[in-house]
């Protein structure tokens, strides 16, 4: 099993419904006019973040997401319906891009937030909407326009105040338990915990901090061994960290030192964040042993560092008090998260999609292809132009 942080999916805002041609026959009213009535527009296609997921796991067997499309117009002047609109639910801390693209398009932070991603296809106009003085029975109307696609790829880069680092197995997820009502899966083997885990700590009426258990680190993690992209990414959101280590081992003072030089060799400013050090598993005889040797050579770095036993509830209180402490005096939880968005703005690449669509159909270019004689007129407008023209009439003009 995988760490799903990363998706591709593909989005299509439905299509418009088509205009009709139709005339008004009824008794006593001669000469009844046009009565075609306009497609309703194609839904929209929202993304929004939905608190209750930690990982982009939905997506793996759903990529495709479309919209409906809107009605058809009928007789009698009746627009068609709006199409459904399609809401695709991710995680807090979504970065959106456009596939084949790194500029990012999207940052989805904080639950609840929605952003309008591609609006829906113009309803095509029935004939109704054609009359004029000088064409009062006019036998034309419009296909509706398409919707807008694309395909995105979804990266998740968890949002949390403190992150909980460590190698594989140093009772991270224990800890997360004991602090928090989290309920991460526990078990005495690497690698029990593949997806990060999330829970809040409260110290009082209004004081609260966002805790994320993130899977272990193996050395290499830097280059991906052991999936250590994967999880180093989430740490890069995290004011600070707890970084805990397994007391137990016969080295501990070497686990510590290499997960620390893999967090400096994936990002040096991800090595400055400040921490704190737990050391674990103090229940033990051998971290029992290995305590003061390590407290020694730590307090000898200027490395603030305590013991606890998580399986015991033994010292815990005064590492996530002393995690608290430290993030108060960085910054406040969920401030300054770079690339954050206000609500208001989470609308531009509907706004920009859209004015890509209303571009004039006098805006176009003409290239030729030598090799076969041919040439090509390209325009966003004319192509629009062309898309909604119904050409099953003869007289068809605007």
């Amino acid at each position: 099993m995988r760490c799903f942080d990363r998706a591709k999916i593909y989005v299509k805002a439905g299509d418009g419904g088509n205009g009709v041609v139709a005339f008004r026959r009824e008794k006593y009213v001669p000469l009844g006019g046009p009565s075609g009535g306009d497609g309703g527009r194609g839904g929209n296609v929202y993304l929004e973040v939905d608190g209750a997921m930690n990982s982009l796991l939905p997506f793996r067997n759903c990529v495709h997401y479309r919209a409906g499309r809107g009605a058809h117009g009928q007789g009698r002047m009746m627009c068609g319906r709006k199409g459904e609109d399609v809401v695709v639910k991710v995680a807090p801390g979504t970065v959106v891009r456009e596939a084949g693209n790194d500029e990012v398009l999207l940052e989805l932070l904080y639950p609840g937030q929605r952003a309008l991603l591609l609006p829906g296809g113009r309803g095509g106009r029935g004939n109704a909407s054609f009359k004029s003085g000088n064409n009062k029975v006019p036998k034309i109307a419009e296909n509706g326009e398409e919707g807008p696609e694309m395909w995105l790829e979804l990266e998740l880069k968890l949002v949390a105040d403190v992150g909980i680092v460590g190698a594989p197995n140093a009772g991270k997820s224990t800890l997360l338990s004991v602090i928090s009502a989290a309920q991460p899966e526990i078990a005495n083997y690497p690698f029990t915990t593949l997806l990060p885990n999330l829970g809040v700590v409260s110290f009082d009426y209004d004081s609260t901090m966002v805790v994320a258990d993130l899977p272990g680190l193996l050395e290499g993690a830097h280059r991906g061994f052991g999936l250590g992209h994967e999880f180093l990414r989430h740490t890069e959101r995290c004011s600070a960290l707890v970084h805990v280590v397994d007391g137990s081992g016969q080295q501990p003072e070497f686990e510590f030192d290499a997960v620390r030089l893999e967090l400096e060799m994936f990002s040096p400013e991800l090595a400055e964040k400040p921490f704190i050090v737990a050391y674990n598993k103090m229940d033990l005889p051998e971290a029992y042993e290995n305590w003061p040797s390590f407290k020694e050579k730590l307090e000898g770095l200027g490395i603030e560092t305590f013991c606890m036993s998580a399986v015991k509830r033994e010292g815990t209180h005064e590492v996530i008090s002393a995690a608290y402490k430290l993030l108060q005096e960085t910054k406040e939880p969920n401030e300054g998260f770079e690339g954050l968005e206000d609500p208001k703005d989470l609308n531009h690449v509907a706004d920009m999609v859209q004015k890509q669509r209303s571009s004039s159909i006098s805006e176009f270019e003409i290239t030729r292809d030598g090799s076969c004689s041919t040439w090509y007129v390209n325009g966003a407008g004319l192509q629009r132009f062309v898309q909604m023209t119904n050409w099953r009439y003869v007289n068809n003009s605007y």
